[in-house]
Parts: C-alpha cells; structure tokens; sequence
C-alpha cells in the first residue's frame, strides 16, 4: 500500500491468549511501550484450558490480579481414577501443600481468565491491544524487527526493539523464523464438551480409565463442567459431534437429563517442542515453542512460565538494569522443564488413557496397592510426581557453598508478618530483585547491604525472622518481616545465617554468606551482563512513539 501507517515500540507480542496476556501485563507493569495484536475481534469466549497451578497463580499475583482472577476459580481440586463410568475408584490425587501460596491445581475458565488479563492491561498507557490485526510478515536484524500488520483500516508498519510469538500452535512467528515442532510422536483426538449450568456438585476431576474408552470428567467454577472423550479409530469428526452421539456419550455420567452444552469439538493433542525458541530480536513462547498433552493440566501453565521468564528479562534488559546477553537464558532455563511437564503429561496419559483393558487392569491394581504403603501412597496423593521447576543452567550462580540444591528452584512464598499486617511474602517484595536475608544479625545485614550492587539491579532488601521472637529497635536497611507460621520452609531453615537473591520471577539466583557477598555479587553482574554504565544495555533499541497512527481495538 502507499504511505503504510507506521509505530515504533520496544516490543511486539503476536498473539492475546493467556502467554501474550500475561507478557504484556509484565511488560506493562514495568513501563515497557508494548503492542500486542491478535487476529480475532476479541478474546475467546469459548472455554479451553481448565486447569491453573500454584506457579501461574503466583504470576497473576506478580502482576497485581491474583484477586481478580481467583473470584472465577474452584480452589485446590484433585482427580479421583475410577476403572470405568459406575466402576470402583482406585486413587485418588489430593494435593493439600501450598508452598508458593497457592493451592496446586486449580480450576478456572478461560474466557474469565483472559478478560481478567485484558482488563489488567488498562493500568498500563504504556501498552496498546489491538484485536482485528494479523501479523503478514517481518524482517529482523541486529537493530530491531519491522513487521507488516494487516487490519480493516489497511496495512501496517510496526517497528520493535523486539518480537514474541505468542501465537499458538500453528504459529506464523514461528514459521517465519524457520522453527520447527520437533519430538515426540504422540498424537491423539479427544471429543471435548463443555457445560453450563451443570447439576453436578463433585468437586473433584474425575478420570475414567476405561480400555473401551478413557473419559476425564473436570469441574469448573459458576456450574460449568467438561467432559473429554478419548475417539477410537476410524472414528470421524462429523459422526462423533452428531447430536445423537453426543447423547450416548453423555448418558452414562447424565442419564436423560436436559443438559445445557455451550461447545462441543475435536482437539489433536501432540507433543513437542520447537527446535529453536529465539532467532536474533524474535522469540517464541507458550505453545508457539511447545504442544503439552492435557493429562497434566500445564499445557497454559507452561506458557504462562514462559511468559514471566521472557517477560521480566525483556523489561529489565529494556530499563538497562541487565545486558541483552542476559536474553540467551531464556530458551537456556525454560526448555528442560517444559520438556519434564510434557513427559509428565505422557505418564498420566498412560494411567488416564490405557490402551488396553489388559492396560486399565494392570493400572488399577498398581494404584489399589500402593495404598497400602504410605510413602508410594503419599507420592501420588500429595502430587510429589509434578516436576518442581529447576534451573541447572542460566542466569543463576550455581557455586554457592550453602543451600546449593536451592539456587534455580523458586523460592517459597510464606506468610509474613510485616508491620502490624499478615501477608503472602510477595506482597512486601515487589517486582523486582529481592535480597533475603535469613535470621541474620545486624553486623552482617549492615555489611552486606553496603555493596552498590543491590542498588544497580534494584533488589529489595527483606529480613526474615524465623522466631516469633523480634526485635522491633533494629535499624538497618533491610525491610523487618517475620514467619507467621510455624512451619519454616525447608530452603530457609537450610539458609539461616544466610542471603538469599530472588529473581523477579521468583527462582533463587544464589545463596551465600556475608562474607562471601562481595565476589558473589562479582560472579552475578558478570552473569546479568552488566557494565558500570547502567543505560548500556538499550543502545540501539527503538524508543516508542505516540501511538496515535494505528486503528482502535
């Protein structure tokens, strides 16, 4: 076209699903001009993803909507396996612990989540949505991203410091930097109805490991409720979403009961992951980088990890508080544990979805006999099978001689005394850096807290006190809370005496003593890429400009 529209902005997100949402609230929240478009009018507005954990939750706290969304979430649910629909339960999932400050698994509606995010989105000028545009084609170098967007007001230039796909599985942003979908071989269709208004009160997912026909049974909040039906082969998609089919499927869970069914498809489960997740100045992240079968509910959770990880690094490396070398960890951290949550998702598929009836028996009797052996029994039912996310490489210091199995792992989120208040840690942190100091004395807060790194990576400074005894005269610089449970989270009690750095996404970058502080706090600004002039790091990047040439949402 003549005279296309053209915006610079420092990122682009491709792409308003849960990932790009959940991105864009970051990057808002730290005064990053960002621009996010999407191909539809809107968010969805049919249900998809059902299923948010303690980690997502602990992200939607991050960015200030843990409230908003937690008022269209059923709380701390588990699954129940029975053999068949009218058959015995053999095992039960009930996780209770909440070491990040929420329950395990949750469930939740899509649409709700996303209008929640968009509605987050309003608190940042800094952040424009525009619904109705589709990304045509771009092209990157060492500078930035220009890319085409089309929209019904014509063609549009947008020019980027930087450019994330978040754009689904069959992502053009991924096509375009010549990814591919690598792995695992796994594939299957499932029948996926949703409900509304349902009579059911149970609480619980249940999952039917039938050989004949595996059916996972998941509630949700406001009455609605899904149920998911492994097809056969030879089974078509017409002839499966008949409404007489349809019928049949439901009878033995709804007899003839008048049921109220608001979408009803096929879903082709794979998983895999992107060869490649960054080319230059272009990133991919949720499911644009990886495909999770469901059994394991993460396949959202997982973009939404991406989505904090990318995010805070993007922002930082923007404000010049990190170098851009720091954008290399990205794919370094997040690859090993999506790949961990998809053979997770594989394992369950084994038990929720047998292939056999000889497959189904053998399951059943595995579960009923474990319940009678504690520690087994209480692996399964106290979820110690999920995968806990664990950097081994990346923008961590790994040589501490303290608490060493702790750094890469996220941090625990108690509750908190502070002031005359009770609170989850996070609300005293903040969103940055976080420098914890646990149960340690004044001489050694006071040394420490002289060193200029703290404020060059802008870390808060926390004193936690494991004791309810306090002393309310101490005047040092470190922000005074103590544990208001008894219960000391294991990586404290292993650290006291010692610091703790916290990264904004919450993962422990290192953990060391005071008299180690000084060539560790060396080790870490060499590792965040960090030089004595603290705006290095956004030369060459674009700035943003008035948005006012393109089309409104």
């Amino acid at each position: 076209m003549d005279n296309p529209k053209t915006l610079k902005t420092s990122v682009l997100v491709v792409g308003a699903g849960p990932t790009g949402l959940t991105l864009a609230n970051i990057l808002g929240q730290q005064g990053i001009e960002t621009i996010l478009i999407d191909r539809k009018a809107s968010t969805v507005g049919e249900p998809r993803a059902v299923s948010i954990d303690d980690e997502s939750l602990r992200t939607m706290q991050a960015i200030g909507l843990a409230e908003a969304v937690l008022e269209n979430v059923v709380k701390g649910y588990g699954v129940h396996y029975y053999t068949r629909p009218g058959g015995i339960c053999f095992g039960k999932v009930e996780p209770t612990a909440s070491e990040y400050g929420f329950p395990r698994r949750n469930a939740f509606r899509q649409p709700l989540l996303e209008a929640s995010l968009r509605e987050g989105l309003c608190r940042f000028p800094c952040v424009r949505v525009l619904f109705g545009h589709t990304l045509v084609d771009f092209a990157h170098n060492a500078d930035g991203v220009r890319a085409n967007v089309a929209s019904t007001n014509g063609l549009h230039t947008i020019e980027a410091a930087y450019v994330v796909g978040t754009d689904g599985g069959r992502s053009s942003v991924r096509q375009q930097i010549g990814a591919t979908l690598v792995g695992s071989s796994f594939k299957a269709r499932w029948l996926v109805i949703d409900i509304e208004n349902d009579d059911d009160s149970f609480w619980q997912t249940r999952a039917f490991c039938d050989g004949d026909r595996p059916v996972v049974d998941v509630p949700g909040p406001n009455k609605t409720r899904r149920y998911e039906f492994l097809l056969q082969a030879g089974e078509t998609d017409e002839e499966i979403l008949k409404p007489e089919r349809i019928c049949e499927l439901l009878r033995p869970f709804k007899g003839d009961r008048p049921v109220n069914i608001v979408r009803k498809t096929v879903y082709t489960f794979h998983a895999r992951v992107a060869d490649r997740w960054k080319v230059g100045r272009v990133f991919l992240a949720g499911d644009a980088a990886h495909l999770t079968p469901p059994y394991a509910g993460q396949g959202m959770n997982s973009g939404v990890r991406d989505a904090h990880n990318l995010g805070w690094k993007l922002a930082a490396v923007l404000n010049g508080t990190v170098g851009p070398a720091v954008l290399e960890t990205y794919e370094q951290e997040r690859r090993d544990h999506a790949w961990a949550l998809i053979r997770l998702a594989l394992q369950l598929g084994f038990v929720m979805a047998p292939a056999s009836k000889l497959q189904a028996w053998a399951t059943a009797t595995f579960f009923r006999a474990t319940a009678i052996v504690p520690p087994v029994r209480d692996y399964f039912l106290k979820m110690k099978f999920k995968p806990k996310p664990r950097f081994r490489a990346g923008l961590i210091d790994a040589s501490s001689s303290v608490c060493a199995d702790a750094v890469g792992t996220m941090s625990p989120q108690p509750e908190v005394r502070f002031g005359q208040s009770r609170m989850l840690l996070d609300e005293v942190t903040g969103h940055g850096f976080t420098l914890l100091a646990i149960d340690v004395d004044d001489e050694a807060l006071d040394a420490v807290a002289s060193l200029p790194v703290w404020a060059r990576i802008k870390a808060t400074k926390i004193a936690i006190t494991t004791s309810s005894q306090t002393d309310s005269n101490r005047t040092t610089s470190f922000v005074q809370t103590t544990l208001a449970t008894a219960a000391i989270p294991s990586m404290y009690a292993a650290a006291k005496g010692c610091f703790i750095l916290v990264r904004p996404d919450r993962y422990v970058a290192g953990v060391f003593r005071a008299t180690e502080a000084e060539s560790f706090a060396s080790r870490y600004l060499a590792a965040a890429d960090v030089t004595a002039n603290p705006h290095s790091a956004v030369v060459g990047h674009p700035q943003a400009t008035p948005s006012h040439v393109l089309a409104t949402e």
